[in-house]
């Protein structure tokens, strides 16, 4: 049983674990699967996509285990690996976002008015035409909801280059969408989350 295993340091388990030890790994695995669920659902407000990630973390754990360095801190290695998968997952969201947003505003509904999709589609030309550093920024905060400390760590950026990015995308949008002033108070706010 992984129990076996239970009192063993983590520096322990991984020299175990280079020796193919799969009773080692199971230990390493029920000592930090919830904690790196946590840390990953924080990141990326989805359930099911963080279960599938400590999956994929630790399948890749055992795949590469021969690269393991019993010197190193397990810990320490588990988290950095869940931090790459979460940046990865709201990266490729973001691209996902990019992608799709032609159809997400300009979607055939019969029920929407003219007016309405006149302004869903000024609202997504406008998001359209920020720069991408601004773009991303702008659909992390408003459409992950995502704080701006979280932006810097899945961008690798600063906090103050992260705002100044906002503020630059919020500017740009309310000089875009001058002539539909109710719009502005959407981007600023939560509304926006709710039109895409």
């Amino acid at each position: 049983m992984a129990d076996a295993f239970e009192k063993e340091d983590d520096a322990q388990l991984v020299r175990a674990i280079l020796n193919g030890n799969s009773l080692a790994f199971k230990s390493l695995y029920f000592r930090y699967a919830q904690a790196l669920f946590g840390y990953l659902w924080q990141r990326i407000h989805d359930r099911d996509t963080a279960e599938d990630l400590v999956q994929v973390l630790f399948a890749r754990v055992w795949r590469k285990r021969e690269s393991l360095d019993p010197g190193q801190s397990i810990r320490a290695y588990l988290y950095q690996a869940a931090h790459h998968l979460a940046i990865d997952h709201l990266r490729r969201k973001v691209r996902e976002s990019e992608i799709t947003e032609d159809h997400t505003w300009h979607g055939n509904n019969s029920q929407t008015d003219e007016l309405g999709f006149e302004r869903k589609t000024a609202v997504a030309r406008a998001i359209h035409a920020l720069p991408e550093s601004q773009r991303r920024v702008f659909l992390l905060s408003r459409i992950e909801g995502l704080k701006y400390s979280e932006i810097a760590t899945t961008l690798g950026l600063s906090v103050k280059t992260v705002e100044t990015h906002m503020g630059r995308a919020l500017k740009k949008l309310r000089e875009s969408l001058s002539g539909w002033a109710p719009l502005v108070f959407l981007i600023l706010g939560l509304g926006v989350k709710g039109c895409y």
